[in-house]
């Protein structure tokens, strides 16, 4: 919240020296601020679907592999509990999901109705879709095991493919955040070098409407932007 207050702060006064040359322009935090503070929440709300993902996706092999040897499906989120602890420490997302499915599936709930639930609370598209390949293999699959290692499979090649595009287009991604900042380095240049070549934009009403018609241009650029590069798989 501080840091996001800071970055929104740091961008109204930019703006208002660039567009507006006031300090009535720093009111435009008022608009900033919401829209960072919501940006960096949907950012990290992604941050950690995808680290859920890969975890998830270590989780079903533990699982899978567990299956195969022989365990029940309980001793399988066990033994997937303790290895995730081993690999990721306690603290991981997914061990704290794992532990506490762990303790309801003690009070004999569903294992398939934990998925979903874990599902809809992450928002996760591959942990949905395995859940409802796990009720569909544990109530009318002949070969419960075998349809589980399938379905692991083709989870694992969606997310190793999710993130070869994330490595693909990280680069694309950079390159979109320094043209973000090309205008506004544009319009500094000219200010800094031309003193009063923009001050009929600064002195009029139609100046600074013109001013704000480019803010506003600005703006939707940059949500353009983001949203071309936002790929998902």
């Amino acid at each position: 919240m501080g840091r996001c207050l800071a970055l929104s702060a740091g961008l109204s006064i930019v703006i208002a020296y660039l567009f507006y040359e006031s300090v009535a322009g720093f009111l435009v935090v008022l608009l900033v601020f919401p829209a960072s503070l919501a940006r960096r929440k949907h950012s990290g709300c992604r941050k950690q679907q995808r680290e859920l993902k890969q975890q998830f996706k270590e989780c079903i092999r533990v699982l899978t592999a567990s299956l195969y040897a022989g365990y029940s499906v309980e001793n399988a989120f066990q033994a997937a509990q303790a290895e995730l602890e081993q690999l990721l420490g306690e603290q991981g997302d997914m061990c704290r999901e794992l532990r506490q499915m762990n303790g309801q599936i003690k009070l004999n709930i569903p294992v398939e109705n934990l998925i979903e639930n874990l599902a809809w609370r992450s928002g996760v598209e591959e942990i949905f879709t395995f859940g409802q390949v796990f009720a569909y293999a544990k109530h009318n699959g002949s070969n419960f095991t075998r349809i589980l290692k399938d379905a692991s499979e083709r989870i694992g090649e969606k997310l190793e493919l999710e993130r070869e595009v994330q490595t693909m287009i990280a680069a694309k991604q950079l390159e979109q955040r320094i043209m973000n900042l090309i205008p506004l380095g544009i319009l500094l240049f000219v200010r800094l070098t031309n003193p009063g070549f923009l001050d009929v934009m600064y002195a009029t009403w139609l100046g600074r409407g013109m001013m704000s018609v480019c803010l506003a241009l600005y703006g939707g650029a940059f949500l353009l932007a983001e949203r071309i590069v936002d790929i998902k798989v």
